[in-house]
């Protein structure tokens, strides 16, 4: 469900003469908040493996990475267009003893970025992927495919918010809104939600042998901020 929240903040108020014609005018700040349901989720596996070869440790990486694909495609229908490498490399493999430096081995590393669209899904991956021993999973990204309705919502409350402070102050000097000089858009963005693979909560029986995972998901929300200059009717 869609709510607005406004945010009160620091106002820039002038009543100044304009240079070019003596014309007083106000300048204020207006913000909005529009919070929305997620319809994705983003995440990353990474599998590390240290062995004696660079090749027997990408075959290991390799290995790993290919058990959690086959899992994500084959059990949750996840298209390889939503499965993305971010990362891979190798390095030797040092350890300290004795204060010098010895040379144990090599390592290599493989992460994939991995895009869910059924956020009823995400409890029940991680609790098929944490099977693989030797993989990191990331936090969860929440987040929304299409913003757009949500940006301009945000941007029309911003403005409104704006008119209504200056409205407010003017009041307070018996004067009123006039024209509109200028409008800056100051900032909009969207803040993904980012939640700890810890917030997956076991079911209620944890005595039961079969113990399922499940996630819960929150509102995310994008914001915009606006600075406007009116006219003052005195």
């Amino acid at each position: 469900m869609k709510k607005f929240i406004f945010t009160v903040i620091l106002i820039a108020l002038a009543i100044i003469p304009a240079a070019a014609d003596d014309t007083p005018y106000i300048s204020v700040t207006g913000k909005a908040e529009v919070s929305m349901q997620p319809d994705t989720a983003s995440f990353q596996i990474s599998a590390t493996a240290v062995e004696d070869t660079t090749d027997k440790a990408r075959i290991k990486t390799s290995e790993m990475v290919s058990m959690a694909v086959s899992i994500l495609t084959s059990e949750f229908g996840i298209t390889e267009e939503n499965l993305t490498t971010s990362y891979i490399a190798a390095s030797p493999e040092y350890e300290w003893r004795d204060d010098e430096k010895i040379l144990v081995g090599q390592r290599a590393t493989q992460t994939i970025n991995v895009k869910v669209t059924d956020l009823d899904s995400i409890g029940r991956i991680y609790e098929n992927l944490m099977k693989i021993d030797g993989i990191t999973i990331s936090d969860v990204t929440l987040d929304k495919e299409d913003k757009s309705e949500e940006y301009r919502e945000a941007r029309v409350n911003a403005m409104k918010d704006a008119y209504s402070k200056a409205e407010a102050y003017l009041e307070a000097v018996n004067a009123k809104v006039g024209k509109l000089i200028s409008v800056s858009d100051s900032s909009s963005y969207a803040t993904p939600l980012y939640r700890s693979a810890n917030l997956m909560l076991a079911s209620a029986d944890t005595s039961a042998k079969a113990v399922s995972t499940e996630y819960y998901t929150d509102d995310i929300s994008v914001s915009a901020s606006v600075s406007v200059i009116f006219e003052i009717i005195q």
